[in-house]
């Protein structure tokens, strides 16, 4: 409560002051008690129209605590036509629009823009109040262009692989109103990794071709995708329509080693098969093939969980002749990569 009259007593002490010289501009108070500028004014521009968003407020000038709440910001917005802007010339900003501070628990602000004008740049800042004599100054600048948006990219699809994604489409038809284009198509990828309830743009470059692989993930993991086509136009970029949401998983694809030192032990009960195990971090178990020295395709007798080294084969082939037994090793994978088979061991019945 002390700062909160400190500053009230601070404003009236600069309202007398300039009363006194006869001029009748805003007080500004001291930077102890000043908002600090907002300096992360960020855009997203899609096929709506553009969205901004900044961080709360939190700290003075002099980066102390903030003694009071911030009660609205002003955003300051200029509309200008292409044809007219000039980047070294003053920002021609209308009047402010007043945004009302929900709360300052909120980590960031967000404020959306429809029904913008075809072929017209629009400049932003935004400022926060608290009150009308406690202001700071102008946030950062951004400036976007808007135009007829492109129809999506069609045919998206995504190849899984391991620790990677393929993202593939085709480049748009035209513009939304139906007209075709000739200037270049550059793309525009946002990946979702909570189930689409947020989507984050990829950092780099846009994408000048129509493939894109998404490197470093997780398998198993279940990530979501959508592109956007962005047209370039007379030094401007506009952005187009989004694709259709399209989920993937990556997967793991490198199979095991196979197992080694495959060996047959004649018991009462059958033919035993034994092997060494395979030194793998997501093995899941082993599969073990017999097949007869006529036929060069073994067949599946049996599977083991991975901290068996042998199986026992009791229903072997009676009868005279040459037996192959062999053994693969799979992990946990979904579907399980299965490794080569191992060196055969040979059973023979005289």
């Amino acid at each position: 409560m002390g700062r909160h009259i400190l500053v009230l007593a601070l404003a009236m002490v600069f309202a007398a002051g300039l009363a006194g010289c006869g001029k009748k501009t805003r007080p500004v108070p001291p930077d102890t008690v000043m908002p600090a500028p907002i300096t992360d004014l960020r855009y997203n521009l899609d096929e709506k129209g553009v969205e901004l968003s900044w961080s709360y407020p939190r700290s003075t000038v002099e980066g102390d605590r903030l003694p009071y709440r911030i009660e609205k910001f002003e955003l300051l917005r200029a509309v200008i036509p292409i044809k007219d802007y000039c980047p070294d010339c003053p920002i021609p900003f209308g009047p402010s629009i007043e945004i009302t501070a929900e709360s300052s628990d909120k980590g960031r602000v967000s404020y959306q823009e429809t029904l913008l004008r075809p072929n017209h740049r629009y400049v932003y800042r935004v400022r926060s109040k608290a009150g009308w004599f406690v202001s700071s100054d102008d946030s950062n600048t951004v400036s976007v262009v808007w135009d007829t948006p492109l129809l999506a990219p069609t045919n998206f699809r995504i190849e899984e692989g391991d620790k990677a994604l393929t993202l593939r489409w085709q480049k748009p038809t035209g513009l939304l109103d139906g007209t075709t284009v000739s200037d270049p198509i550059r793309y525009q990828v946002s990946r979702s990794t909570d189930s689409g309830e947020t989507f984050s743009e990829m950092p780099g470059e846009l994408i000048e071709g129509l493939v894109y692989t998404d490197k470093g993930l997780r398998n198993s993991k279940p990530y979501l995708y959508k592109v956007r086509a962005m047209r370039l136009h007379d030094g401007t970029v506009a952005a187009g329509m989004a694709s259709p949401t399209v989920s993937a998983t990556p997967r793991d694809l490198t199979p095991p080693a196979p197992p080694q030192k495959v060996r047959i032990a004649v018991t009462g009960e059958g033919i035993k098969v034994l092997w060494e195990t395979v030194a793998e971090p997501d093995l899941a178990g082993f599969r073990i093939y017999r097949r007869a020295a006529h036929n060069p395709t073994p067949e599946r007798i049996g599977e083991v969980g991975g901290a068996g080294l042998s199986f026992l084969d009791t229903k072997p082939p009676k009868g005279r002749g040459v037996w192959y037994y062999s053994v693969t090793a799979f992990d946990q994978a979904k579907p399980p990569n299965e490794s080569t088979s191992s060196m055969e061991a040979t059973y023979s019945e005289e």
